[in-house]
């Protein structure tokens, strides 16, 4: 394994450097991790019968709304949509009408478009949102999904307060992300420093963590599984790309004026391979449950 070099941390990221996470590595995900085909930015899970990294994306959607029981016709919100996968998934197998909200401009285009191809344009929209501040009314949601986007809010509690806000009372969020697996701390831990900080993340809640912030908001998590070994394959392609990704990225450097994610995304690639293998963290798939008041 290359020795790491970790960067400082970053324990803040705007809204703008958020957006710009996802517009300046987009080329690196339409390259080495199918988006085209699998509209996800995100760990595929893996079981048998799944045969390539397409379909491992994709089955990351079908897991979690097993998990949640989703039901045909329910109004969602997808917190964090990335090119719109999620949504368009959820209109396609469930007839669901979903807004999918993003900071970036970039991908709200991109869902669109793959929307559109996929003729469900009449059952899903999408939109540049905050998801901690949306304009959405109160008691507007049955289900709010969200694939590796709640991890990245720096203030989980004011994720969580507007989720409470715009769902139903009797609805649920349905979450897969990373989360911590042991005792460390973000300031003492480089190395998820260099992983979280290359995603444009701050740090990451453990399950029980996100339990004991949900029910400060009169909720809680009601199912969860860990889905750690089923993305070992997604873990290990992106070490390799990454590794691909570093000659590539060092050898521009030298012509070109690189922007700060696009300089650092293979050493996040590389960190949370590492940080996997040290048991620093894990993939879960969880659902919350709204408690009415």
């Amino acid at each position: 394994m290359p020795r790491l070099k970790h960067h400082p941390l970053k324990r803040t990221f705007t809204k703008e450097e958020i957006a710009n996470y996802y517009d300046h590595t987009e080329v690196h995900y339409r390259r080495f991790w199918k988006l085209d085909e699998s509209m996800g930015l995100h760990y595929g899970v893996w079981e048998p019968g799944i045969s390539n990294l397409a379909q491992a994306i994709k089955n990351t959607n079908v897991r979690l709304a097993r998990l949640g029981k989703v039901q045909r016709g329910e109004r969602v919100l997808d917190a964090g949509c990335g090119v719109g996968g999620s949504s368009i998934y959820l209109a396609a197998e469930y007839g669901c009408r979903a807004s999918g909200i993003t900071l970036s401009s970039r991908q709200v285009d991109r869902a669109t478009g793959y929307a559109a191809k996929a003729g469900l344009a009449h059952l899903v929209n999408f939109s540049c949102q905050d998801y901690t501040r949306t304009n959405f009314d109160d008691n507007t949601f049955d289900l709010v999904w969200a694939i590796e986007s709640m991890q990245t809010a720096i203030d989980k509690a004011a994720f969580l307060r507007e989720m409470k806000r715009v769902l139903k009372p009797n609805g649920r969020i349905l979450i897969a992300d990373v989360f911590k697996h042991g005792q460390w701390q973000i300031e003492d831990s480089p190395l998820m420093q260099t992983m979280l900080g290359g995603w444009a993340m701050s740090d990451i809640l453990s399950v029980e963590e996100l339990d004991e912030e949900a029910r400060k908001f009169g909720m809680h998590i009601a199912a969860s599984e860990d889905v750690s070994r089923q993305i070992v394959p997604s873990i290990k392609r992106i070490y390799w790309a990454s590794l691909a990704g570093m000659i590539g990225t060092k050898w521009y450097n030298l012509f070109h004026n690189a922007t700060y994610f696009s300089k650092i995304h293979y050493k996040t690639g590389l960190a949370q391979y590492k940080a996997w293998k040290q048991g620093l963290w894990g993939y879960h798939l969880i659902e919350i449950k709204n408690q009415p008041s």
